[in-house]
């Protein structure tokens, strides 16, 4: 039988708390407020760069292409398909992108849309 000591008890107390001090250290000191630049893409060539700004209000960008057609909500946090006549409606279903070096893609009509910023380097490189 194992015996659980008053310092025991001490010890994990303190070890779940400095746990649980140190995530939130780290999301305090990752979270940036970093400008932020929606790219659209058409067939793989870039179609516009939109520059998000909080203060403007949301606005929508519609795309008409020979695979189809999308409809982008393009707000002050974010951007989102809105509306796109792909048969699967996964790029809706995704919901908004709001951080950088996210990416919503409608295969189907060859869109994609991604959130960049200035500060945008390579986290870590694979060989």
């Amino acid at each position: 039988m194992i015996i659980v000591t008053k310092w025991d008890r001490w010890l994990i107390i303190s070890i779940i708390f400095f746990a649980i001090m140190g995530m939130f250290f780290v999301k305090s000191i990752t979270h940036n407020d970093e400008h932020l630049y929606l790219i659209i893409e058409v067939d793989g060539k870039e179609y516009k760069k939109i520059s998000l700004d909080p203060s403007n209000p949301p606005s929508t960008v519609k795309i008409d292409t020979i695979y189809g057609h999308s409809i982008i909500e393009v707000g002050g946090d974010g951007a989102k398909f809105l509306e796109s006549d792909c048969k699967d409606q996964l790029c809706v279903k995704m919901g908004k992108i709001t951080k950088a070096n996210q990416t919503s893609i409608c295969l189907p009509n060859r869109v994609s849309i991604k959130l960049i910023s200035k500060k945008s380097d390579v986290d870590s490189i694979s060989y």
